[in-house]
């Protein structure tokens, strides 16, 4: 017997095995952190690490020095978009499909310079901002996104 307003319980489902994908773009140098890829595939979703304005080449897990200056702010933004555009297509898939953009920076005052390179790569798209420190320390903007995986 069901009361007014309860809900059914759910019917079973099959449950299938997740499959997570590790994700490293060649293009992409590389943070600090070992145990911090480009991103994760699963689910028909792509999950790309927040990036900053680290170059192909740059290897901070070896050698911390190596990444020093990053540049003015709408350098390291369009490095930071380009780095994302690469770990996206390594996944197979583009901003196009990004479903929820979250961007760090440093500076408030950086929000409008940064918020013009956004709009030459994505469509609009779920958002957040914030100010914060970031890592390395010359960072200026960070930026993490989620995509889906086109069928």
């Amino acid at each position: 017997m069901r009361l007014a307003g309860q809900v059914p319980p759910p019917k079973e489902t099959a449950r299938m095995p997740a499959r997570v994908e590790i994700l490293s773009a060649p293009k992409v140098g590389r943070g600090y952190s070992s145990t911090t890829a480009h991103g994760t595939k699963a689910g028909g979703f792509v999950f790309v690490t927040g990036q900053v304005a680290v170059t192909s080449g740059q290897d901070g897990l070896k050698n911390r020095a190596a990444i020093g200056e990053m540049g003015t702010i709408e350098t390291q933004t369009v490095q930071v978009l380009e780095n994302i555009k690469a770990i996206l297509e390594t996944a197979g898939t583009s901003f196009e499909h990004v479903v929820k953009r979250n961007v760090y920076l440093t500076h408030p005052g950086d929000f409008d310079a940064v918020h013009k390179i956004l709009e030459r790569y994505f469509r609009p798209v779920a958002t957040t901002t914030v100010v914060t420190g970031l890592i390395p320390v010359s960072s200026r903007v960070e930026i993490d996104v989620i995509a889906i995986v086109p069928d």
